[in-house]
């Protein structure tokens, strides 16, 4: 018979485990990576047996998304053997970056091992794999190892079928693989200079798996601060083990095992400890574990946290190559394997025990899904902020890693790149291009300017279509029920015009939105918060003593009007003293969140024609300690009884249920009033989803 799979099964082991599942069975034919899958000829009396254990012994990383089978002729082959790839159509799927594996651990610390202290061991279960490869078919040649030829073991490994090496394409050793520098200095001795400069206080640039990370001890990261131009977003920080993490933070079950998962994600936890310099301001901490060999042997001479964050300005990407590093520091360790493509580290909370991802990228993505209809060949550009961008083709979605904010010329251009990398590497030319509807976005310029058919989606109906395409997409069980769909964020333009940001919808209308906020003050207000707080103020007829903000008002003078939700946390922040500045995004939501104090207290709200409205002027006049807990409470009950009066299922989407404390609430109630609910968890909650709603929404209408 010939089988042909379709999934993640390109530099996952999946032709090595084939092979020995072949001759375990007796089985004689061939197996070959194609462009556009996998290819099995077998022949033998236990072909059934083999199709079993194919479905359900898989190795850790590969994933079967479709398998056909067909009766061929008998061709009395002799063995069963791996033969050379069949370049064609170009539709597989591209595994992500892993971290490193247990038996690879073992070897880089096993001095019998001839890989001791290899800074860049990797096997066919672990390590490298978006970020090194040029093109389809995954082969060696195909990818940054073209240039460093097997020695003889590696080679022997290499073809030997009992080993974990077998066809491993980024294979290497300290002989024939990548070399790691810091200055005149190679290998371990390299990491022990790292390990001694950055004891010292040193801010050192260290190579990762798809970008330089900037590192330093955690009393170092004020100098850290003044390199990024960062002053008081919080880092991230790396420990040697979840026994450290357990030290200073607070984690439950679930937290811990997505720390300890083989993708290896920043997990957002609560801190027992307050690092000043790292988390100014917030009782949150992102921590994460070593996930390649080299901050592994780092960690065998430091046993102390360190702030790791990805080398770049804020909102730039990250860095990828050796010549652009220096404008941050001297101090470069780097090996001499080129990274292809950029991948910043993958970012989530845990919520209702399941993970809510702010950054899907190493580890996660490329996000890949298989649907058994061919699709139209569709490109989605996202949105400005947390940008990403997905593809439609044959039987495959796609969903690429985070891009970041379209702010400068830097992240454009990086935008773009990402594009002509994904077309590239599947022959890809789309039929239509999908687009926000804001007419100044880069990302709705560059559709437009593109030459192809072009569709544009309201962006919080975006929102809505990426929690719908999840479902559909992962099968679950509510996909094709119709939805309340709350979808909250910061901003958004509007049908009409307006700055969205509060929106219910059934279906593709709009059925509820909060009451506009009339904001004077244009885009500064939405880093000096007090403009937003003074609008509130007028709206409901309290005094404003700033005389320019009240003509400014009066007149319409740098005015706009909002619905949402995001403005509304940023006012609250200010009214209830938490702080006077957005210092980044979500910092005002992250301070509420921290001053909520649980409970059953909230304020009314009023509900008129759709609009929705919160009895500001009780809001106005309490006592700040208590606005904080009350204006989280409200926002839960306008979920629970908007829901209850549609007795609709609810989706809850959007950059304001980022908010675990509002998110889990919730759902808690939702809950308790039997109410069916879905959030993104596969997905980006927040903007990072909107190209694969964009997508959903065209293919829903073509």
């Amino acid at each position: 018979m010939r089988i042909f799979v379709k999934g993640i099964i390109q530099g996952v082991g999946f032709r090595p485990f084939v092979y020995k599942l072949a001759n375990e069975l007796n089985l004689k034919g061939f197996i070959r990576n194609c462009s556009d899958g996998v290819e099995i000829v077998v022949e033998g009396e236990q072909e059934q047996l083999f199709i079993e254990y194919l479905k359900s012994k898989l190795p850790p990383l590969a994933k079967i998304f479709s398998l056909s089978i067909e009766d061929t002729p008998i061709q009395n082959f002799e063995d069963f053997t791996i033969i050379d790839s069949k370049v064609g159509k170009k539709e597989t799927f591209l595994s992500p970056d892993i971290s490193i594996c247990d038996e690879c651990l073992n070897d880089l610390f096993d001095s019998k091992s001839r890989r001791y202290h290899y800074p860049l061991i990797n096997c066919t279960n672990c390590g490298p794999r978006y970020t090194i490869i040029k093109d389809l078919p995954y082969d060696r040649e195909n990818t940054s190892m073209e240039n460093f030829p097997m020695c003889k073991e590696c080679q022997r490994e290499y073809n030997d079928p009992n080993s974990r090496f077998f066809h491993a394409q980024p294979i290497g050793c300290n002989r024939c693989g990548p070399k790691l520098f810091y200055g005149e200095l190679q290998g371990y001795e390299a990491v022990k200079a790292v390990a001694k400069d950055i004891q010292n206080g040193k801010i050192v640039a260290i190579k990762g798996l798809g970008g330089y990370h900037l590192v330093c001890v955690p009393k170092s990261a004020y100098k850290l601060r003044q390199i990024k131009r960062r002053p008081k977003k919080p880092f991230a920080m790396m420990f040697p083990s979840i026994d450290k993490i357990k030290e200073v933070c607070k984690l439950n079950e679930y937290e811990e095992k997505l720390i300890l998962s083989k993708e290896s994600p920043i997990v957002i936890v609560k801190s027992k400890e307050y690092f000043e310099d790292v988390a100014p301001d917030i009782d949150r901490l992102g921590v994460f574990l070593p996930y390649s060999p080299i901050y592994y042997l780092l960690f065998s001479l430091i046993d102390s946290p360190l702030v790791v964050t990805s080398a770049n300005i804020s909102d730039e990407p990250i860095i990828k190559d050796e010549k652009n590093i220096k404008k941050f520091t001297q101090k470069v360790l780097y090996y001499n394997r080129e990274i292809v493509r950029s991948c910043d580290d993958s970012v989530l909370v845990s919520a209702d025990k399941k993970p809510l991802f702010y950054r899907l990228s190493r580890g996660y993505a490329p996000k890949s899904f298989y649907i058994s209809k061919q699709l139209p060949a569709i490109l989605a550009v996202g949105a400005r902020q947390k940008n990403t961008i997905a593809l439609s083709f044959a039987n495959s979605v796609i969903l690429s890693p985070h891009i970041g904010d379209i702010k400068n010329i830097q992240s454009y251009e990086y935008f773009m790149q990402v594009i002509e990398d994904f077309k590239k590497m599947y022959d890809f030319t789309p039929e239509v291009i999908v687009c926000d509807k804001h007419p100044k976005y880069e990302t709705t310029q560059y559709a437009k300017s593109s030459g192809f058919q072009t569709i544009q989606v309201q962006h919080h109906l975006a929102h809505i279509y990426a929690a719908k395409a999840e479902m559909e997409l992962t099968n679950h069980a509510l996909s094709y029920e119709e939805f309340l769909g709350f979808s909250w964020d910061g901003t958004g333009y509007g049908d009409d015009g307006k700055v969205w940001g509060g929106e219910i919808f059934v279906g593709d209308e709009r059925k509820y939105h909060f009451d506009y906020l009339k904001i004077a003050g244009g885009e500064k207000a939405i880093k000096n918060i007090k403009f937003i707080a003074w609008s509130l103020l007028k709206k409901y007829g309290f005094e404003v003593e700033d005389k320019l903000f009240n003509l400014a008002y009066e007149k319409n003078i740098n005015c706009f009007e909002t619905s949402s939700v995001g403005r509304l946390f940023d006012a609250i922040a200010y009214i209830s003293e938490l702080c006077k500045y957005q210092e980044y995004e979500g910092y005002t939501g992250l301070l509420v969140e921290k001053a909520y104090r649980g409970g059953e207290d909230r304020y009314d709200f009023y509900i008129n024609n759709g609009v929705i409205d919160i009895d500001f002027e009780a809001l106005l006049k309490d006592k700040k300690e208590n606005i904080p807990t009350k204006f989280l409470n409200t926002l839960t009950t306008i979920i629970i009884e908007t829901a209850k009066q549609n007795k609709l299922p609810v989706i809850l989407t959007g950059g304001v249920f980022q908010n675990k404390t509002l998110l889990e609430n919730s759902i808690k109630k939702l809950q308790q009033n039997r109410i069916t609910y879905f959030f993104p968890t596969q997905t980006p909650i927040n903007d990072g989803g909107i190209s694969l709603g964009q997508l959903w929404y065209a293919l829903k209408k073509l």
